[in-house]
């Protein structure tokens, strides 16, 4: 039988509506699925970003209770609220990284088994940013074995690392399947520094026996999450290296399963003294220093971006020592760096005070959003050679035409994980390739000119 409303229940029938339609429209990163994106492409879209720190990852080991949600406070940080993570992204930050603590918040072995309300408010705050647009990253943060904090066990020696693959993979199968069905907006993080706290190498990017156990803890995360199915399937993952050491990460770092959806995880603090020693120095600048930094980053690049691989900087940045006009330019050479060598960076020290919503030094951030708002080349790896190079059409489904107004020395195309397909020596026989005999999907063209390298993506469609 047709039931007619009245006017009154047709009036809160249509609130309801509109109210359902604006969440929706409003969560718009939430559940948008897995797209055909590489990470290339997905890196370009979170830069730049900047973390939640000292929040849900903080640990009150000298509390008696300490593993309720209380313990988001315990490190000086308020309750973390939506107004705070609007001010983000309003500002012009489009990623979120979460760091994350859990062993005081999961059960014991063998099941390991996470507080539900736990979960429930990990969750809440991600959908914040979601709520905003915004890319999330949820990791493993402070869970590193440590005497004074029970119930912490992540550690990296041979001793401990089928425990500790067994425990890694109960812990992401449960995060994974939580968060199974939020769409490509979300990356997971198998872990954040790991490392052997209180070891001689502990913040040198360890030892060989630390770097292998990280590649089988990386494995054992990868292969719990991929195991969930769904769009954990082909989620894109982060993983690091030892104490998430660029110099660990270029030499040491297997890439779980040459999988294509892995995205390789860096912090970057250097110099120590400046960034983050106390009292350390205040003064940086200097021409050596800031090609210091550019050459460290650059290195990054060379061996991941320019290869197909994307890279995360998930922190970096510099404590305030009375020293704005020093930290400024850091960051400004830090940001562009990343920017030419299409890193994407997830800045850990930034002035937003989230008692009261104000910007401490805007100037700071300005520094970041100047270089990742300019109209430059794309981020995949153009530099000043690049305005004069132009590849028509593209996206493709036949041939495809290079125009460059100086003679490359070499022209490499690689897959869209690093594997090379092709590679010319004489240069001119490849100024027109042809792209159908390759399945659809990305590609990356690399050409070496005497002075630079530059690289491009390539769409193949059919």
């Amino acid at each position: 039988m047709q039931k007619t409303l009245t006017p009154d229940a047709t009036i809160v029938f249509a609130t309801l509506c509109i109210l359902c339609n604006t969440y929706l429209l409003k969560a718009q990163t939430a559940f948008t699925g897995i797209r055909d994106i590489t990470g290339l492409e997905i890196a370009e879209e979170m830069a730049p970003g900047v973390n939640l720190y000292n929040t849900l990852d903080a640990v009150c080991w000298w509390c008696e209770q300490h593993n309720g949600l209380e313990s988001e406070t315990v490190w000086g940080q308020p309750y973390t609220t939506p107004q705070m993570i609007e001010a983000i992204a309003a500002r012009g930050f489009k990623s979120l990284r979460l760091p994350v603590t859990w062993f005081n918040h999961m059960g014991p072995a063998p099941d390991y088994v996470i507080d539900q309300e736990w979960m429930d408010r990990v969750e809440e705050v991600a959908n914040y940013a979601f709520d905003n647009n915004m890319y999330v990253i949820i990791n493993i943060h402070h869970d590193d074995l440590q005497a004074d904090q029970q119930g912490s066990w992540l550690i990296t020696t041979y001793e401990k690392q089928e425990e500790v693959a067994d425990q890694i993979g109960k812990v992401w199968t449960q995060i994974a399947n939580r968060f199974i069905d939020y769409g490509d907006y979300l990356i997971f993080e198998t872990m954040n520094e790991p490392r052997e706290v209180g070891s001689p190498n502990e913040w040198n990017g360890g030892t060989q026996e630390h770097r292998d156990v990280v590649n089988a803890l990386n494995l054992a995360a990868v292969n719990a999450i991929r195991a969930t199915g769904g769009n954990n399937a082909t989620r894109f993952i982060m993983t690091p290296q030892a104490t998430a050491s660029p110099q660990a990460a270029i030499s040491d770092l297997i890439i779980p399963n040459d999988d294509p959806n892995i995205l390789v995880s860096v912090h970057y603090y250097s110099p120590y003294s400046f960034c983050l020693e106390e009292p350390g120095v205040a003064t940086w600048g200097t021409e050596n220093e800031k090609n210091s930094v550019r050459n460290d980053i650059k290195a990054i690049s060379d061996h991941f971006v320019k290869n197909g691989r994307a890279v995360i900087m998930g922190e970096w940045g510099a404590y305030d020592k009375d020293n704005l006009a020093a930290r400024r330019e850091y960051y400004e050479v830090v940001a562009t760096a990343c920017r030419e060598g299409g890193i994407t960076p997830m800045a850990w020290v930034y002035s937003l005070n989230r008692q009261n919503l104000t910007w401490n030094y805007p100037e700071l951030e300005d520094e970041i959003l100047d270089v990742f708002n300019a109209e430059w080349p794309p981020l995949l790896g153009g530099l000043e050679g690049a305005k004069d190079l132009v590849i028509y059409p593209n996206p493709v489904s036949q041939k495809v035409n290079i125009d460059l107004s100086e003679p490359p020395a070499r022209i490499l195309l690689f897959s869209s994980i690093g594997q090379e397909l092709m590679r010319w020596e004489d240069p001119e026989l490849a100024r027109q390739i042809d792209m159908s005999v390759f399945e659809k999907g990305s590609y990356v063209l690399q050409i070496e000119l005497d002075h630079e390298v530059i690289t491009r993506k390539i769409i193949v469609e059919h």
